[in-house]
């Protein structure tokens, strides 16, 4: 393969733009949407939530793009958040992508209602999931 074939190969790829993931917890993701905004759809065992736009957190670091929902806030008492790691997939137009991440379930006890100084001992805890799915190239 010369040089200019590889660079043709190159800019025929596109990468993932909607996220399936099928176990254990069930979450699709799309980075955009017919409106722009991303859309999130989350389902486990207790909960069926929905996010969009604003409700999802995004944040690009040298690991992955992290995405971030928020389960469950009740007042006064604690923050449940769930972050799937979002690998990078550059694939051919029309392909499916076969492909493993991480979810990560946090509890943070730091905003609970308790008289100053606030909560003591560890605030954040976390659960990890091995998560499966697929991801595509889709035009929006």
């Amino acid at each position: 393969m010369t040089n200019q074939d590889a660079r043709a190969t190159a800019s025929a790829l596109v990468e993932a733009n909607l996220f399936d993931i099928v176990a254990p917890i069930r979450i699709n993701y799309a980075s955009s949407s017919i409106t722009g905004a991303p859309r999130l759809s989350y389902k486990d065992a207790e909960l069926d939530l929905h996010f969009q736009g604003d409700e999802i957190i995004r944040m690009q670091t040298a690991l992955a793009e992290l995405i971030t929902v928020t389960l469950e806030n009740p007042p006064d008492a604690f923050m449940r958040t769930f972050t799937i790691i979002v690998p990078t997939i550059r694939m051919s137009p029309g392909g499916e992508t076969e492909f493993g991440t991480l979810g990560i379930e946090t509890i943070d006890r730091s905003g609970s209602f308790v008289p100053p100084a606030g909560p003591a001992g560890v605030l954040q805890t976390y659960r990890a999931h091995q998560l499966h799915g697929s991801a595509q190239h889709v035009n929006f």
